[in-house]
């Protein structure tokens, strides 16, 4: 018999022949990766592309209170985080911070009602009928957005959106978020969510803000080339064009117009009628301040 034996087949160097270790991209709630996976398999198809959903909604997932939620966060290669309206991730301002961020797009706003609210039949809300719904205060209602109802102990208070939206089911008022969350979140069976919308002549109010974000040591070619597919860029797209459609994203989102439900019969004095009637009175304001501007270049 020979001493010489064959190392096996499972022994041999086969590791030149491996494909590449998958990048990790982390998401906050309510994000929707999909078109962004989509993108990355058309564009790099020998590299996998990890979707790891977190357990946080605003701010970065590397604060978050759950432990977990850190860990699974501190493995991801490049975040997803939703700030603040004007907002900016932390640490990642200056030239010197630890973290590169890159605006994606902001979101559009929305109230959330308990479904049988009198505005539960309605499409969407202006900002003129919010006025008369008492808004909930939560921690992640800001400081831009209507004033909501103080708690008389500060301690009633909802410690995230989750809590809040129990809090709307039961009735004792309604509360803002952004739509991708607001309909991430909700329970259809007790909640209603109603896109606000601009009147004639007034500003969208401002949503949170969608960034993605790494740290400069995980700042290499793969991940400069994942943050071009997060701003737009295709298998068949340049970096300049990748770019104009990423201002693009920081527009206001567009309003799809759908037929409208036929609105209820309003009882006298109701607040459904206290609200069309303060709707009706702006519009008649705005069509007299238009009339008055035509006067004046006669």
């Amino acid at each position: 018999m020979s001493d010489t034996t064959t190392a096996p087949e499972s022994a041999l160097p086969a590791e030149r022949d491996a494909a590449p270790a998958p990048i990790r991209l982390g998401f906050a709630r309510g994000i929707a990766p999909s078109k962004w996976a989509r993108r990355w398999k058309a564009a790099t198809p020998g590299r996998k592309l990890e979707l790891v959903p977190l357990e946080v909604a605003f701010g970065s997932p590397l604060e978050a209170r759950n432990g977990e939620t850190v860990a699974a966060a501190a493995n991801c290669d490049v975040l997803i985080e939703r700030t603040a309206p004007n907002g900016r991730p932390a640490n990642s301002e200056g030239v010197d911070s630890p973290r590169r961020a890159i605006r994606l797009y902001a979101e559009s706003m929305a109230l959330v009602v308990p479904v049988d609210h009198e505005l539960a039949q309605q499409e969407s809300v202006s900002l003129a009928e919010i006025a008369f719904v008492t808004l909930l205060d939560h921690p992640d209602h800001f400081p831009a957005w209507p004033a909501p109802q103080p708690w008389e102990d500060p301690e009633w208070m909802p410690k995230g959106p989750r809590a809040a939206l129990s809090l709307v089911a039961t009735g004792a008022g309604a509360i803002l978020l952004p739509v991708p969350l607001a309909r991430h979140l909700i329970n259809k069976r007790e909640h209603t969510v109603l896109p606000i919308r601009p009147e004639p002549g007034e500003s969208p109010l401002d949503g949170p803000v969608v960034w993605a974000v790494w740290n400069v040591d995980r700042d290499d070619a793969t991940v400069q080339h994942l943050a071009g597919i997060l701003r737009g860029r295709t298998a068949n797209s340049s970096r300049e064009s990748a770019q104009e459609e990423a201002k693009s994203t920081a527009r206001a989102p567009r309003v799809h117009t759908q037929p409208k439900k036929q609105a209820p019969k309003l009882k006298p004095n109701s607040r459904g009628a206290q609200l069309q009637a303060a709707k009706d009175k702006a519009e008649r304001k705005k069509a007299e301040a238009r009339q008055a501007k035509r006067r004046k270049r006669r």
